[in-house]
């Protein structure tokens, strides 16, 4: 069965809509009073149909596409007082309650939630009477973590292996947008461009010397040999050769360096640009995916700009030269050569649109592969612990085994194609010498007419003539792969940060550190809520524990207030400013957090401490280890704070890896403190250091911390439960644990249980 669902309504805009339902809704409602719409695509009996949801100010109406007219029923604010959301399998669907009843319900599949989430939050807010006095759909805030599926050119879906449409995509634009990289050094480029003109007449000289070689030197053509011309020639031959060697050396070392510093401000674009988007980016893609194209794809720009730009600009002027120089000798064996020429052009246009999808294929194995690998090298204690080395070497040559095999389809195309241009080539020198031999036997001894020199210059222009045509024919391929790399990396230049500092953004500055929640909502994936309209004021110098269920919203909160994610509805305000209007540079340098998992760079002990603060003192690193109890262990090393921590840290235990943490944080001196579980999977010894250093970190400071341990929040002023992201109870420690049927106090009993368990 078809499915004629109805296109996404990206931004929930009325003109979205088909025209003559737009003129219908027009005639019911007026514009301005329409405040979202959405698609849906299934009928009660589990049909595909093309539906439109559209809120008005005061109403939702349903239109369904029947026989080719638009039937639908307006429902008043008034018929119903609740309306949900209800998900399933494959398929969710808008209930509409009236008195606890069911009014009615549409059903939409996976590809329409997130407009159906979008115009239901509008119909929440219209039915508790928050929706008064806006007459447009409020902005979501950007995500630069949403893959598109379908082309908006083309309308073709988009391949799991492309960013973009294939279909779509201008190879010649993306490499022009190289010149951008280029430009910086285009003096360089055109003293390349310089040599490349001066090499190819010097090239063109040579055949065209070889026709007075053998007509007058050699005598072919006046039947008495000419030993001072030929001298001559040789001579003149010999000095070019040199000259043309030295040319190609100096144009090779230009070239070569233009590609390595253009390839260099690629990378570096690149990787800055990455260090730009939000997590919510990272979230999607695979790590060892973006690698390569840092590395990987800016290495074969260096190689497209540094020789094939080159080669195919000298091919180009070669074929333009030789091909003068044969019609002046022989126009009418130089029209001879030309025949080929068309078969030629129309089979690299074929096998180019073919090489191309290889290509992007081709480069997305890469990234598979190599993600299989920077997810196994970091987890290698993990892999050995479990006596998994025999599988994950397994997903390595799986994803080897899928490279491969699209690398041999690519050779097994491209090995098709050089034959054919090749029997082309030795088609057209065939001719040629058949009917230049001909024309040289039947006009011998005649004045004017073809001489064995003429033939033998034409058949060394014809050959140089060919040979650009073929390596332009094979270049192709390092054109696509160019084009294929290039387009790689302006996919990630091209990706909108989600999270970015406003222009005249202010700065943070000596933040007091009061942190207000108004109405926050957020959703990862546009559809399902993690947070719902939470509220909540912590005052400076306050510290307020989140506990509650995993799942409840604990951690999505502290990432709002870092400005990690924007909220979906609601402000985050720190001081009575709301973030987004902070610069997020200023913002993040007044907030600290120490993480469970606390993640520790290649370096030494000190490079990790001074993380925060690069120009740190010796003698404040110091003192932040020594607050962080950290110092005596880091002193007990050979190299003590010139120790190298390994890779990730492995070098540390975990209970070093947190102090080394805190004692990063301290060195900041953030007026905003974030403790996510810091204080877990630590010993009793090194629980107690770690809680020292922290009551000397929290101390004067606003701060927030996670706990599964309850225990461990004992001293906080407040503790804020949730679950399914709304705040559930809030209070004191005893006063909660008092609250028998409160949330807190049933976890606090689960918990005393379960350590009374391990305790026997």
């Amino acid at each position: 069965m078809s499915d004629p669902s109805p296109p996404t309504s990206e931004n929930g805009r009325l003109d979205h809509l088909p025209l003559d339902l737009q003129e219908r809704i027009r005639d019911e409602v007026p514009s301005d009073q329409v405040r979202s719409v959405a698609a849906y695509d299934l009928s009660e009996e589990g049909r595909y149909v093309q539906g439109y949801l559209v809120l008005g100010a005061d109403r939702l109406g349903s239109f369904v596409l029947s026989d080719g007219r638009w039937c639908g029923e307006w429902f008043p604010a008034g018929r119903f007082d609740q309306s949900k959301i209800v998900e399933g399998l494959g398929m969710s669907l808008l209930r509409l309650v009236a008195d606890g009843k069911v009014l009615t319900e549409f059903r939409f599949t996976l590809r329409h939630a997130k407009e159906v989430a979008r115009l239901h939050r509008r119909l929440e807010r219209m039915l508790s009477g928050g929706e008064e006095g806006q007459e447009q759909e409020p902005p979501e805030p950007p995500r630069d973590d949403e893959r598109k599926l379908r082309c908006d050119k083309c309308g073709r879906v988009i391949p799991p292996w492309a960013e973009t449409c294939p279909a779509c995509m201008s190879r010649r634009k993306v490499l022009f947008r190289l010149l951008d990289f280029v430009r910086p050094y285009r003096t360089r480029a055109i003293g390349g461009a310089a040599l490349a003109i001066g090499l190819t007449l010097a090239s063109l000289a040579m055949p065209w010397l070889t026709r007075p070689m053998l007509d007058v030197g050699l005598g072919a053509g006046t039947g008495k040999p000419h030993l001072g011309v030929f001298l001559a020639l040789v001579s003149a031959m010999a000095s070019l050769t040199l000259l043309i060697a030295a040319g190609h050396g100096l144009q090779s070392r230009l070239m070569a360096g233009l590609g390595s510093r253009v390839a260099r401000n690629v990378r570096d674009t690149a990787y800055e640009h990455l260090h730009k988007l939000s997590l919510s980016f990272f979230s999607r893609k695979q790590t060892g995916n973006l690698v390569t194209r840092v590395t990987n794809d800016s290495d074969r720009l260096w190689d497209f700009i540094a020789f094939t730009i080159v080669e195919v600009s000298v091919a180009l002027l070669t074929i333009a030269g030789v091909g003068a120089a044969l019609f002046l000798m022989n126009w009418k064996l130089a029209c001879f050569v030309l025949l080929p020429i068309p078969f030629m052009i129309a089979l690299t246009v074929f096998f180019h649109q073919k090489l191309h999808r290889f290509f992007f294929r081709l480069h997305h194995r890469w990234g598979q592969m190599t993600a299989v690998v920077a997810d196994a090298l970091p987890g290698v204690r993990v892999i050995k612990a479990f006596s998994q080395e025999k599988r994950e070497v397994g997903r390595f040559r799986r994803r080897n085994q899928q490279l491969y095999e699209e690398e041999m389809k690519m050779i097994g195309t491209w090995t098709v194609f050089g034959p054919i241009m090749m029997f082309f080539t030795h088609v057209g020198t065939i001719v040629i010498w058949l009917l230049g031999g001909y024309w040289v036997i039947r006009d011998w001894g005649q004045p004017g007419g073809m001489t064995v020199g003429t033939l033998m210059a034409f058949i060394g222009y014809m050959g140089m003539f060919y040979r650009p045509i073929h390596m332009i024919a094979h270049m192709d391929r390092m054109f696509n792969r160019a084009a294929t790399s290039a387009q790689r990396i302006f996919e990630v230049l091209d990706t909108e940060p989600a999270i970015f500092s406003k222009t005249g953004a202010a700065q943070a500055g000596n933040v007091r550190g009061r942190i207000e929640l108004r109405n926050v909502s957020f959703s990862y994936d546009g559809i399902r809520h993690v947070l719902k309209n939470v509220s909540l004021t912590i005052e400076p110098g306050e510290m307020v524990g989140l506990a509650g269920p995993s799942g409840g919203g604990k951690t999505t909160m502290v990432n709002l207030i870092c400005r990690f994610y924007d909220p979906l509805e609601g402000q985050i305000l720190i001081d009575g400013v709301d973030v987004r209007d902070y610069d997020l540079e200023s913002l993040r340098k007044r907030i600290g957090v120490v993480l469970q998992e606390p993640f520790l760079f290649h370096g030494t002990i000190a490079e990790n401490i001074a993380y925060g603060n690069p120009d740190a003192t010796v003698d404040q690193i110091l003192s932040a280890a020594r607050a962080a109890n950290a110092h005596d262990f880091i002193v007990g090393f050979p190299d003590a704070y010139d120790t190298m921590v390994g890779e990730r840290g492995q070098t540390l235990s975990g209970g070093e890896r947190q102090r080394i943490s805190i004692a990063r944080a301290i060195l900041n001196n953030p007026s905003i403190l974030i403790l996510d579980e810091a204080t877990s999977s630590v010993d009793t010894e090194t629980e107690k250091l770690i809680q020292e250093a922290l009551d000397r970190l929290i101390a004067n400071r606003t701060t927030i911390a996670i706990a599964h341990r309850l225990s461990t929040l004992r001293k906080a002023d407040r503790l804020v439960i949730l679950e399914k992201g709304v705040i559930v109870e809030q209070g004191g420690h005893d006063q909660l644990a008092r609250k028998e049927d409160g949330l807190y106090a049933k976890l606090l009993r689960m918990q005393n249980e379960t350590q009374s368990i391990m305790a026997i």
